[in-house]
């Protein structure tokens, strides 16, 4: 690929992954957000809920002022208060509905650039009930489409779906890729910034391979995600955990992350216009149990710097 990647993507890490301590809405927010502030090699951070205004007006300031764009993760915001998009209830749909409209008002608020959500842990309730599950999901996307709609300042944000695993950890309703493009496909006609995330360490939980999935999703995705995952049952950081690419079960390292970006480009995700400024690729690392962050985000930043010259 070309020599560097700037210019090209938003490359990103989650904050609230990284730094776990700030997932609730409090701890060093504003400490560790200066930090990506500072380091010119991520373009991009996405954050999570903030619970005190004054964190929040001074992360913007931080953003504003170094040039780092923020995109916002709802998805903590679901799985803290175990709530569920595609809920058969639906006062629980609506509950979800709710949290996903506080976690906008906050994403405009930060000035954020694009926003990703996804539907609910162990919203996969089985084969009998997928279809009504499925349109209690594709209702609440278009109530919190029509809610940023409203409360946007111009063109809503983006606001992206992401790919969870279907039977391992998440169990999520949307795993399988083919029931991501069919409902993207769908919510495109009326909100043209619908995308997916594709998040490169949940396919081995899948069982699935990037080119065919990439592919299968093409232009129905802007955003990424990048990171590993453990799939040998009794190993430590089982599961969707996020393990970082040297921990010993992580299933993805260099070689596999090169495998990734060469699908990513082969399947035009690079070169397609998109409602970003840039597409965005994200890392998504959780250190594991007392391992420091900033070694983690070393880590990861020399595994992507040779994976990207190899791909």
């Amino acid at each position: 690929m070309e020599d560097s990647w700037r210019g090209i993507i938003d490359l990103g890490i989650i904050h609230p992954m990284i730094y776990p301590g700030v997932a609730g809405g409090d701890g060093p927010i504003v400490e560790t957000v200066t930090r990506f502030a500072e380091d010119d090699f991520f373009t991009l951070l996405e954050v999570t809920r903030m619970n005190e205004a004054s964190v929040r007006n001074e992360v913007r300031k931080i953003s504003e002022i170094s040039g780092l764009r923020l995109g916002f993760s709802a998805q903590p915001g679901l799985l803290g208060a175990g709530l569920n998009l595609a809920n058969l209830d639906d006062a629980g749909r609506k509950d979800a509905v709710a949290n996903i409209c506080g976690s906008l008002d906050q994403a405009y608020e930060l000035g954020c650039v694009t926003f990703a959500l996804f539907d609910g842990k162990n919203s996969n309730v089985g084969e009998a009930k997928k279809a009504d599950a499925v349109k209690a999901l594709e209702t609440s996307l278009m109530e919190i489409f029509d809610y940023a709609e409203a409360n946007g300042d111009g063109d809503a944000i983006p606001i992206s779906l992401e790919q969870f695993d279907s039977e391992i950890d998440k169990k999520s309703l949307i795993g399988p890729t083919e029931d991501a493009v069919r409902l993207a496909t769908r919510m495109r006609q009326h909100y043209p910034s619908f995308g997916i995330i594709v998040d490169h360490s949940h396919l081995p939980l899948l069982h699935v391979q990037p080119r065919g999935v990439l592919n299968a999703v093409g232009g129905l995705m802007f955003h990424a995600h990048l990171g590993s995952a453990v799939i040998k049952e009794g190993a430590p950081n089982y599961g969707d955990n996020h393990p970082n690419y040297h921990f010993e079960h992580s299933v993805n390292h260099v070689h596999e992350l090169s495998d990734f970006l060469g699908a990513l480009d082969e399947s035009g995700f690079l070169d397609r216009p998109t409602p970003t400024p840039r597409p965005i690729v994200s890392f998504e690392m959780k250190p594991f149990e007392d391992q420091p962050a900033e070694l983690v985000i070393a880590g990861t930043k020399r595994v992507f710097r040779e994976a990207w010259a190899l791909a």
